[in-house]
């Protein structure tokens, strides 16, 4: 039991969960208390059925698809930037609101849970996690650690609502500028060494 919870912690980590509801509170300042708690299930719902084709088939999905873990970073790096970008100045607006059905345009999968919660760092963990032991009943602690960690991300985001309301809308929008900068830096940094590792690996 302690193994499992402690594989639970460690990916919860690798989910960046802080990161995670800096966004996520940046992207759904004008949602409504209900929209809120639909985006965080299906983000989390998201990051756990991801989660688990990474944990079967990211090797094979990677080979399928052409691409590597750095190629992967460099695009989930740019990804990042834009919404970095918007979050300091503040043009994450409604026009990205659609049909509450995970449309196109639906923040829970981009960017909250892809690639903000499952990134390349988390892409590789998993994937590494998987190319252990597979066991039956190893494999069955495994998946449930990943699923116990997206539920434990679901509280986090459903908790983070309540310390907005503390802050105050001047608070968050402080926050979500500091957010914003400290996701580009982030980004920045997933994009240099994606393209330092591609070219050292050429």
């Amino acid at each position: 039991m302690l193994k499992f919870l402690m594989l639970s912690i460690h990916i919860l980590i690798l989910l960046n969960p802080t990161a995670v509801l800096s966004t996520f509170l940046a992207l759904t300042g004008d949602e409504s208390e209900r929209n809120r708690r639909q985006i965080a299930l299906r983000s989390s719902a998201a990051v756990a059925v991801t989660g688990i084709m990474l944990y079967f088939s990211g090797t094979v999905i990677f080979h399928i698809f052409g691409i590597n873990i750095d190629v992967f970073r460099i695009g989930g790096g740019v990804i990042l930037m834009v919404c970095a970008i918007q979050l300091v100045l503040g043009t994450t607006q409604k026009k990205r609101r659609m049909q509450e059905d995970g449309g196109p345009g639906d923040i829970a999968v981009v960017p909250i849970a892809i690639p903000m919660a499952v990134g390349p760092g988390t892409s590789a963990g998993l994937i590494m996690i998987g190319m252990g032991e597979r066991s039956l009943p190893v494999t069955a602690g495994h998946l449930g650690a990943i699923f116990l960690a997206a539920l434990l991300l679901c509280g986090v985001l459903m908790l983070g609502t309540r310390v907005e309301k503390v802050l105050g809308k001047r608070g968050i929008s402080i926050i979500t500028k500091l957010a914003g900068l400290f996701l580009s830096a982030i980004a920045a940094g997933m994009i240099l060494e994606g393209i330092k590792n591609f070219f050292a690996a050429g």
